[in-house]
């Protein structure tokens, strides 16, 4: 990891080529030869620890119960097994800590409620592409694209939530909703951060970075499965070395520097073009991706849910 903070070079930054015929089409489905990891392995008691946490919950929302409004998805996110046991592993075990974390979870996803946020509350976030959603590396993680230098609007609480909108829809609820994009048995995401033409001033403050690093390490535990950082100038190795205490070992042990060949690890049709290896030549355009990504999770411009069907 001493490459992400350091002033290492990629060899040469790779322009964006014409591959193939552009497209506005976004990959909202994973390829046919994409193959699912086997389930992490349990440790000794955790199945215990595990039913303990969610009789937690269960004692907790007793207690003190959330409103009607959003009581179905609180319901839905407890009834999915693997939670708890991502929790766990993200704590290495230990049940003090497991049972801080699982409540400031509730909590936080009460206060956020991040499987309703209207698409139209955080659609000006979304104009110029900064976050991209498309394609799926070869173990069907859905890909989220990071482009600071696409930033459009100056630092507020909706950047922040944007960024949680863009989490959910790669993850949301997959053991109960058909309507989000990461597949039975996927419990993480791939990140590509491209920093191609950002600047000091299209770069997200360190509280906003260290505000989002504790959202994605404590409320989504254990769903990053790696990520890539490209084309980064050296005025940001600094920004990384003081947030680096912030993340913990286990992220930055997920990162991948920009001398990576990510086709490695990611299909060349599923991979941006603008990246070494990829031939999908994608043009962002506003309006298709975002009607695509909306109707692909089925959700309403008020953020309400349209289709709620379990999985078979």
């Amino acid at each position: 990891m001493s490459s992400l903070f350091g002033h290492k070079k990629s060899s040469k930054q790779e322009e964006a080529v014409n591959k193939g015929p552009a497209t506005h089409e976004v990959i909202l489905q994973p390829p046919p030869s994409s193959k699912l990891l086997p389930p992490k392995p349990k440790h000794e008691g955790d199945d215990e620890k595990a039913q303990q946490l969610r009789a937690l919950l269960d004692e907790h929302r007793a207690a003190h119960p959330c409103d009607h409004e959003y009581e179905p998805f609180e319901a839905r996110w407890m009834s999915n097994e693997m939670m708890y046991y991502r929790v766990l592993r993200s704590v290495r075990g230990d049940m003090k800590h497991a049972k801080k974390r699982i409540l400031d979870t509730l909590e936080w996803r009460r206060s956020y409620r991040p499987e309703i946020i209207p698409p139209d509350e955080v659609a000006p976030e979304a104009e110029t592409g900064k976050h991209i959603i498309s394609g799926f590396d070869k173990e069907s993680r859905p890909i989220l694209y990071l482009r600071p230098g696409r930033e459009n609007t100056k630092p507020s609480p909706r950047q922040i939530r944007y960024m949680v909108w863009s989490l959910e829809r790669c993850i949301g609820t997959p053991q109960l909703l058909t309507t989000d994009l990461m597949q039975p048995g996927q419990e993480s995401i791939t990140i590509v951060v491209d920093f191609h033409g950002a600047s000091l001033t299209t770069m997200p403050s360190l509280h906003t970075a260290r505000h989002v690093a504790n959202i994605l390490q404590t409320h989504y535990c254990e769903r990053l499965g790696r990520a890539f950082v490209v084309h980064m100038p050296r005025f940001i190795s600094a920004f990384f070395s003081a947030l680096s205490p912030f993340l913990d070992p286990v992220t930055k042990d997920k990162i991948r520097m920009q001398d990576t060949n990510m086709t490695e690890f990611i299909e060349p049709d599923q991979l941006d073009a603008q990246f070494r290896g990829g031939t999908y030549n994608y043009q962002f355009e506003f309006p298709t991706y975002w009607s695509s990504l909306t109707q692909r999770c089925g959700i309403s411009h008020d953020g309400e849910r349209k289709f709620d069907t379990p999985r078979t």
